[in-house]
């Protein structure tokens, strides 16, 4: 039996988020989940994540966060993940309700006693408030695990990934903070990808959650990267960097995020020449066993190891 740390995990569901909580939930003890505006509207956000753990079978607490980034105007990507969040899929119904703690005190009562472990698959606007109503939080948390940021080329414009582009002032914020951070970018992401292959699999379990999750990769593969077979799979990444770190390569680091408006907004600048360097950049990836690993989470959710 292997080790199953545990964590708090603050997201945007979004079909990758998806995957991502169930990584969680399959591979990690998920103490938590907070939500926040990105993907879809904090509304979709919340009630996607209520509606993934029911499908898990789940009781993890939800909290619901952010509505909106710090200075700038919400932006959501349902072009990118449909109306619902979850492709074609009509807006889920769950009979869960979320806390009534909100996502930024849920986070500071969490690092409570410290040695905290945060994963966060989208803005950083919850981690942002809760710096900004207790500053000393950033001792208690041991570690953040981001998917956000682009060293090299972004996904909503040339320099910059859209978690770090939607809420720039957020993610300024937390690199600035002083906290213990690792980010998988989007030049790590890009290297895990799945396709009709994976597609194909979870369609042949022959069991609902397999066919929820075939039918949001295919709308995923549709609606992005047209004339491309396989998808990023980016949130995932950065939940199995810090349960199944033996599957990434690391390097520390130094990582900046531009707050400016226009063609700068978001982008986060990486350097390694410096002589202290508080965060780490997650380079590599070991593909083949990632995507396995992600298969299992959806496929084999009454296994826990």
């Amino acid at each position: 039996m292997l080790d199953r740390p545990h964590l708090l995990l603050d997201c945007d569901p979004g079909i990758d988020d998806g995957f991502a909580i169930f990584c969680a939930l399959r591979f990690g003890n998920l103490d938590a989940v907070t939500t926040v505006s990105g993907n879809v509207s904090i509304e979709n956000t919340t009630r996607n994540t209520l509606w993934l753990l029911e499908l898990f079978g789940s009781e993890v607490p939800v909290h619901r966060g952010a509505d909106r980034p710090l200075r700038v105007a919400p932006v959501v990507a349902d072009d990118i993940h449909g109306a619902s969040g979850f492709g074609d899929r009509p807006v889920p119904v769950t009979t869960r309700q979320p806390e009534a703690t909100s996502a930024a005190q849920a986070i500071l009562e969490y690092s409570n006693g410290g040695g905290a472990t945060i994963v966060a698959t989208g803005p950083l606007t919850n981690i942002a408030h809760a710096i900004e109503a207790d500053p000393t939080v950033v001792e208690r948390i041991e570690h953040l695990y981001w998917m956000g940021g682009a060293a090299s080329t972004g996904n909503v414009t040339t320099h910059a990934e859209f978690n770090a582009w939607c809420d720039p002032d957020a993610a300024a914020v937390v690199l600035e903070s002083g906290m213990a951070l690792t980010m998988f970018d989007l030049d790590l992401t890009r290297q895990v990808r799945m396709g009709q292959r994976e597609i194909e699999l979870l369609r042949a379990a022959g069991t609902e959650i397999g066919e929820i999750f075939a039918d949001a990769l295919d709308f995923y593969k549709r609606e992005i990267d047209l004339g491309v077979i396989e998808h990023p799979m980016h949130d995932p990444c950065a939940v199995l960097g810090f349960l199944r770190p033996d599957h990434f390569t690391f390097r520390a680091s130094n990582i900046v995020c531009s707050t400016t408006d226009g063609d700068e907004r978001g982008r986060t600048v990486v350097g390694f020449d410096d002589e202290n360097l508080p965060h780490y950049l997650a380079v590599t990836a070991n593909d083949k066993e990632v995507i396995e690993l992600i298969l299992m989470a959806i496929l084999d959710t009454d296994n826990n190891q």
